[in-house]
């Protein structure tokens, strides 16, 4: 059946909420690239939204999960088993500081949702939720409550989540406090301050919930130059027994250069979320705290059916397994360095570069350039996805080989050039 056919009976019979980028009807991914019904191949930068951190179909991956599906599929709540224990013991051993406690789900707002239900059960009588604009965290309602990354995201779905509260992010290439880097104190910082002295006393707020790097929003990362925004945001919620939670569905896993995006600020979060890289393609998701934090919610507290099912815990950690034995996180973090210097070069007067390791943002003058460099990629067989109103993200699998991503980054800004 040719890719028109696939896509009558995808309109007839698929819900049109779900909205898809490309109009192509994958039918295999192999490493960087997938191909479609009709036999055309597409390098795939998007890694199906952050997701397949080793490339599609990792043979490796995919033989540990063929050989998990011979043995158990799937047991619910009903027992213990050893997959899921497994990746919660790997996780512990790289996951910040001391937290070494996870609860598996199976997804990013499933993690989102995990950690606003702990953070009310930890601190009863502090309602609030403090989320940072423009931050998505998800399409659950409680996620969607402390998401702003766009309108429709909460259009028609009020009355959502009470007790969120918004304050601006520290956006060092558009400042919410109109600063210049130069001259800049964190005023920034300042917002949640006022905030705590005019209308929402800290002692109310149970969590402050904070992507180290916007995603959604525009791949913008929290300052960390003179200033580390997160080191002060920890100091605070230490200082009112607030407890911080870092979302790292799409930054985590590598994708940065280190394990966790928060790991480049040095913090240690009292929860943090996962979900996208975790197990390359296979869903699941997690929150993870300190065994301290965690035992207080007793047995029954929180639950669900499929979460941490034993195929996709053994995709998790065969993934977290090659990571570390190919030396992936720092092949990701040179690469990602010597990437951002060339496109800084090159682009300088094109657009604003951002990022760490394959986690990068190009922020162009407006929607319409940034819709012109995804359509002439597209043409030329590359998949790229935007990000927020005005930016580009970069996010192809950790282990693309080096030659073919800076021939890859010379075509992008070739593309870039030209719509300029």
């Amino acid at each position: 059946m040719i890719e028109k056919d696939w896509l009558e009976k995808d309109e007839k019979y698929l819900s049109n909420a779900l909205y898809r980028i490309f109009h192509l009807v994958i039918e295999k991914g192999e490493g960087p690239y997938l191909f479609t019904t009709d036999q055309e191949k597409y390098l795939d930068l998007t890694s199906g939204i952050g997701v397949t951190q080793l490339g599609h179909c990792h043979p490796e991956i995919v033989k540990a999960s063929q050989e998990q599906l011979e043995k158990l599929f799937h047991i619910s709540c009903v027992a213990h088993h050893t997959q899921n224990i497994k990746l919660a013991e790997k996780l512990a051993a790289i996951l910040p500081g001391g937290i070494d406690n996870t609860f598996f789900c199976n997804s990013g707002a499933e993690a989102v949702e995990g950690a606003i239900k702990i953070s009310r059960y930890q601190r009863p009588g502090r309602p609030n939720l403090i989320a940072f604009r423009p931050a998505f965290h998800g399409r659950t309602l409680g996620a969607t409550a402390l998401s702003s990354s766009k309108i429709t995201l909460r259009q028609n779905y009020d009355p959502l989540l009470a007790g969120v509260n918004f304050v601006d992010f520290p956006n060092c290439w558009s400042c919410p406090v109109f600063k210049k880097s130069e001259t800049c104190e964190l005023e920034c910082l300042d917002l949640l301050k006022r905030m705590f002295k005019l209308h929402l006393p800290p002692e109310s707020v149970s969590a402050i919930i904070i992507e180290a790097i916007i995603g959604e929003g525009g791949y913008i990362p929290a300052p960390k130059g003179r200033f580390n925004y997160l080191k002060e945001l920890r100091s605070i919620c230490d200082q009112h027994g607030i407890l911080l939670i870092i979302d790292e569905v799409q930054s985590g896993i590598g994708r940065t250069g280190k394990w966790f995006a928060s790991d480049h600020y040095e913090i240690e979060p009292d929860i943090i979320t996962m979900a996208k890289g975790l197990a390359n393609g296979l869903p699941i998701g997690a929150f993870s705290a300190k065994h301290e934090l965690m035992s207080k919610m007793p047995p029954g507290s929180h639950g669900n059916t499929f979460g941490g099912n034993p195929v996709s815990c053994t995709a998790a950690y065969k993934t977290l397994e090659i990571i570390e034995r190919d030396n992936i996180l720092n092949y990701v973090a040179e690469a990602g360095e010597e990437i951002i210097k060339h496109l800084s070069i090159e682009l300088k007067d094109y657009a604003k570069v951002r990022g760490f390791g394959f986690m990068l943002g190009l922020e162009l003058e407006s929607k319409e350039k940034v819709d012109q460099v995804i359509q002439k990629c597209f043409a030329e067989k590359i998949l790229i996805l935007s990000a927020g109103t005005n930016a580009l993200r970069i996010i192809p699998p950790l282990n693309t080989e080096k030659p073919l991503l800076l021939k890859t980054i010379d075509k992008l800004i070739g593309i870039i050039k030209s719509c300029s």
